[in-house]
């Protein structure tokens, strides 16, 4: 068991236990920490980070697939109020579109709209006049919309809905149109395009080790190789019994996991909240091919866009300090419907077929590869029948007090990381604000709990 001590202060609402190391915990591990709370940080792996992640090879920072930071978040915005410095660059609008196997410039701007097959006239025009409009437009209305019925209502054009459908996946990692909330994927757009994303130098373990450390500096407490079993309550939470048998007393709990990781009966009774907040979940998932090579064939095309097809292609370190001198860390993703089969053989072929496409030679230039076959891009799909983002549980418990969850798949702000550092701050100031019950007596109900998967 890893044990990374910091300063703990004894305080009203006793400590808070946070189970999880991803983003989330460590977020709210931190805030918690500077606000003079005692807290001890729970993770059942080795080391942690969860998905943010970043593994090293040969020089070549890969990340768990594809990973982009919306500027415009709240996740960029909580990063910055709590201090976590991040450097990178802004990958650029201009790209490739493919369609039916063939490569047209992506419309990034007024010439190349103009100019790319991938639309007719009355498409390019009907595009252009959503995109100047999109800044005006209100997106509250159509949360409850999904992507394709507003596609189908808002533009006459099939080529039109097609690029958008394209935009969408890009934007929200989500290949599921029948099911994703419009209004959420606007949002999400928006941000997207203004002020834009960021692929982060040396990866995202960057904003790992310095949630990290900085909550260590505060006085929080980590436990690496630590999983915890069980929550202890009796109608508030009263601290978590760990796989060892050792019982932690508790303020107040933070489950930072996804919701099929939360405690199945914590809540008791025939119908408990974590229970159905895991059985609504709608995983979201990819096929991804990570790649480090001595060097880009083509230059030329760092960005590729699937067009009639859910694919997608970034040369990463084009802009981020994320390979040595001449080499190139790309990603290549296949977006999955969550109702559709899985045959990872087909998905793999179909990525390299992209790479063939694009990057020619890539195969003599490999120093390195990874395919993750049905990577978790986020815990819970934004669905429009659910309301969109509001639609989300958490991250107060109902039922049990000083109950807390976390992660991308909690609360009514954000989108993927967005929403994990979101969630924590939000869980956080909760905490904060109602104290926290007092650990008293003994005899709580015990909570089987299967582990957590870091978020």
């Amino acid at each position: 068991m890893g044990d990374h001590n910091g300063r703990v202060t004894e305080e009203r609402g006793g400590e808070v236990v946070i189970v999880g190391g991803g983003l989330a915990g460590l977020t709210a591990a931190l805030v918690l920490a500077r606000a003079g709370r005692a807290v001890t940080l729970f993770e059942r792996a080795g080391a942690v980070g969860g998905r943010a992640t970043t593994h090293i090879h040969d020089g070549f920072s890969f990340n768990q697939g594809p990973h982009a930071l919306y500027l415009g978040g709240p996740g960029a915005a909580a990063l910055r109020r709590l201090g976590i410095a991040f450097t990178g660059g802004q990958p650029p609008l201009a790209g490739l579109g493919v369609r039916d196997g063939r490569l047209h410039p992506l419309p990034a701007g007024a010439g190349s709209l103009l100019t790319t097959g991938l639309l007719g006239p009355r498409a390019k025009l009907e595009l252009a006049r959503f995109l100047a409009g999109l800044g005006r437009l209100d997106s509250a209305p159509l949360v409850r919309l999904s992507l394709g019925d507003w596609l189908d209502r808002a533009f006459r054009r099939p080529e039109t809905r097609q690029f958008l459908a394209a935009l969408a996946r890009v934007t929200t990692y989500t290949d599921a149109p029948d099911l994703l909330s419009a209004g959420a994927f606007l949002a999400q757009l928006r941000i997207g395009l203004q002020p834009g994303v960021c692929y982060l130098d040396d990866g995202w373990q960057t904003l790992v080790d310095g949630l990290s450390a900085a909550a260590q500096a505060a006085g929080a407490r980590i436990v690496t190789g630590a999983r915890v079993a069980a929550v202890e309550h009796d109608g508030a939470a009263r601290g978590v019994r760990l796989a060892a048998g050792a019982l932690r007393p508790a303020g107040a709990v933070v489950l930072a996991t996804g919701p099929a990781a939360a405690p199945a009966r914590v809540a008791g009774g025939d119908d408990p909240p974590l229970d159905r907040w895991a059985e609504g979940a709608t995983p979201v998932r990819a096929a991804c091919l990570d790649l480090a090579l001595r060097r880009l064939p083509e230059p030329r095309w760092p960005l590729a866009f699937g067009i009639d097809r859910p694919l997608y292609l970034s040369v990463h370190s084009a802009v981020a300090r994320l390979a040595p001198a001449g080499g190139a860390t790309v990603h290549v993703a296949k977006y999955l419907h969550p109702a559709a089969p899985a045959d990872p053989h087909a998905d793999k072929r179909e990525l390299e077929g992209l790479l063939d496409l694009v990057q020619p030679g890539w195969r003599d230039e490999i120093v390195a590869r990874r395919f993750l076959p049905k990577l978790v891009v986020t815990n819970t799909l934004v669905a429009a029948a659910r309301g969109g983002l509001a639609g989300r549980p958490g991250p107060a418990v109902p039922g049990i007090d000083n109950l807390y969850v976390a992660g991308d798949w909690v609360g009514p702000a954000g989108m993927l990381a967005d929403a994990s550092l979101a969630s924590a701050q939000q869980a956080a100031e909760l905490i904060l604000r109602d104290g926290g019950a007092k650990v008293e007596g003994r005899g709580a109900n015990v909570a089987p709990f299967a582990g957590q998967a870091a978020d």
